[in-house]
């Protein structure tokens, strides 16, 4: 393969990549029991020829994509889901299609990496889609959303964003969530990060206290009681939720 242009080999890697994934999305649909409606093949149906038609392939793609509708290996799914996320094409539309319905995936391998490829896209949109997964049993899948969540700005993230960091078992993800908690500058926020200064864990008391000094424009030390006072003398500077 070293004889083609950089181009032709970037199609060709780009062709084997879409056609695993979206074996990978028919099995899953498969696996999750589509076949008790229609809506779900038919939607399934319209996602592998918009895609056959970005791709370019034209029907022997799509043949061979139906080939390999029994590949369920998750590894070789997360594979996909990552390379494509991270190119420049890979957050347009038929992508974020495929993503989605990875999310329904069994493996927390693909449910966590779809969760990053939607939230790496920096969507608002996909806000929904990153509270499922903030919710979800899998502390991996949880650990990829809290970090999906930090490159999202929206408001309807803040309450599970919050039992993240006051509750979850992972310290890392409590660290992703004080982390994306950042852009929200309200009081709510505000008082949970200044709670969270009292925290055991120094990385948590450490990401807590670099949100707070961007969100107030303080530098108090890295305890509660300073920041408490701080705010209580200026609570009116801030509303009071999302």
């Amino acid at each position: 393969m070293n004889q083609y242009p950089k181009i032709i080999k970037d199609e060709l890697r780009l062709w084997r990549a879409g056609v695993i994934l979206l074996a990978s999305m028919a099995s899953l649909l498969m696996l999750s029991g589509c076949s008790s409606g229609n809506n779900d093949g038919q939607n399934f149906n319209s996602l592998v020829q918009n895609w056959m038609k970005h791709l370019q392939g034209g029907h022997s793609v799509v043949t061979q994509a139906r080939n390999l509708f029994a590949t369920d290996n998750p590894d070789t799914q997360r594979e996909a889901i990552a390379w494509m996320s991270k190119q420049k094409w890979g957050h347009e539309k038929p992508y974020m299609d495929a993503y989605r319905l990875a999310e329904h995936s069994p493996s927390p391998l693909v449910r966590g990496q779809a969760l990053l490829a939607l939230g790496t896209s920096g969507q608002p949109s996909v806000a929904p889609d990153l509270q499922r997964g903030l919710t979800d049993s899998s502390q991996f899948v949880r650990l990829c959303a809290t970090m999906a969540a930090t490159y999202v700005n929206n408001p309807i993230l803040i309450p599970d964003l919050i039992k993240r960091l006051q509750s979850d078992s992972q310290t890392q993800v409590r660290i992703y969530a004080a982390e994306a908690l950042k852009p929200y500058k309200t009081r709510l926020v505000i008082e949970t990060l200044i709670n969270a200064l009292d925290d055991r864990n120094v990385a948590i008391v450490q990401a807590a206290w670099n949100d707070l000094t961007i969100q107030t424009g303080q530098k108090f030390p890295q305890h509660s009681g300073p920041w408490q006072q701080w705010l209580q003398a200026h609570r009116k500077q801030f509303r009071a939720t999302g």
